[in-house]
């Protein structure tokens, strides 16, 4: 499994694809939150999630948690999804795992194939001082999605417990990054192990005789098809961050001139504006959520540097300060004049 290596997590672009999401949405219906207003959370239709290519940024996902969150009055609500979450429900990414030949197989294929389900850290199994671990690394960036995170660890907790199980063990412990509410009892549910609040990192662990013991479930002939399957799948993640990454540089050109549109970009990238326009819908991109994150980023960067918001304005190419201002407001939820240094690192 050493081309697991090769795999490339953008640390700037956390996404979670549309089908994936999908099953978010059907887990928080069930939880009592209705499926339009997650989608209004996501700023979403239904049609934008209907592309089986499409991915959504990562911060959308967690404000939708956010605000499904505070209508069940549920500060846990991610972890409660990720608890009823199956992998197995999730096609081939999740299937793939009950074909292994042992949790060590499982623990390897996860840490390549996860990304196409959800970026938003690395997944990692390690050995130190003899004890067995899985844990999952945040990017900087995620160390505010609180909820994701939760959704994520809790499902993969739920799935590696099973499998210990299968091979003949309990889990041995778990370490978890927030502080202990005063009820830990759901918590419990999800490990069914000691647990450990407050700790650098969220991680559980195995007893190592667990990890080579054969799975009942294994399948070599429909492992061997599930991972060249996903195999073609993952190169294909790699073209669109390549493609995405060249028009992001094409936008980041053309705004240096003081003007960007899809026509100026196409012309950059020397190639027709109804190619590009086709190949962003081939990859299940938005000309327009490129454009916002790109000029967001920038705005982040000039502002560090001490420019002022007129300057900055200028510099993104937005046609008068009320637009500038109008995307602000779209990026931060308050005003220019409202933005302190410090949010800088915050939002």
């Amino acid at each position: 499994m050493g081309a697991s290596e090769d795999i490339i997590h953008p640390h700037l672009y956390m996404t979670m694809s549309s089908n994936y999401l999908t099953i978010h949405l059907e887990q928080l219906e069930d939880f009592g939150f209705p499926r339009h207003n997650a989608l209004a959370a996501l700023g979403l239709s239904e049609d934008e999630l209907l592309d089986p290519k499409g991915r959504i940024e990562a911060g959308r996902v967690e404000n939708m948690y956010k605000v499904a969150a505070k209508a069940l009055s549920d500060p846990r609500i991610g972890i409660r999804v990720g608890y009823k979450f199956r992998v197995h429900d999730y096609q081939k990414t999740g299937s793939i795992y009950s074909y292994c030949e042992n949790i060590g197989q499982v623990l390897e294929l996860n840490r390549r194939y996860q990304c196409l389900a959800v970026d938003v850290g690395l997944p990692e199994y390690r050995i130190e001082d003899g004890r067995h671990f899985f844990l999952y690394n945040r990017y900087e960036a995620a160390k505010d999605m609180h909820h994701v995170m939760g959704a994520v660890f809790g499902a993969w907790a739920t799935a590696l417990r099973w499998l210990s199980w299968a091979a003949g063990h309990e889990l041995k412990e778990a370490h978890l990054m927030p502080r202990a509410p005063e009820d830990i009892s759901f918590y419990k549910e999800v490990v069914q192990c000691p647990i450990v609040f407050g700790m650098p990192r969220n991680h559980v662990e195995f007893h190592p005789e667990s990890i080579t013991k054969p799975l009942i479930t294994r399948d070599p002939a429909k492992l061997a098809q599930c991972v060249a399957m996903l195999d073609k799948v993952l190169n294909l993640s790699h073209e669109k961050e390549a493609f995405k990454a060249a028009i992001k540089a094409s936008i980041q050109g053309a705004m240096a001139e003081g003007h960007v549109n899809l026509i100026v970009v196409a012309d950059r990238m020397n190639v027709r504006e109804r190619q590009l326009r086709k190949t962003l819908s081939q990859q299940g991109l938005s000309f327009r959520n490129l454009l916002e994150e790109q000029r967001k980023e920038v705005f982040q960067k000039l502002h560090a540097q001490g420019e002022s918001f007129v300057s900055i304005a200028q510099s993104l190419a937005y046609n008068d300060q009320a637009a500038f201002n109008r995307a602000f407001k779209r990026w931060y939820g308050i005003a220019p004049g409202q933005y302190k240094p410090a949010q800088s690192e915050a939002l």
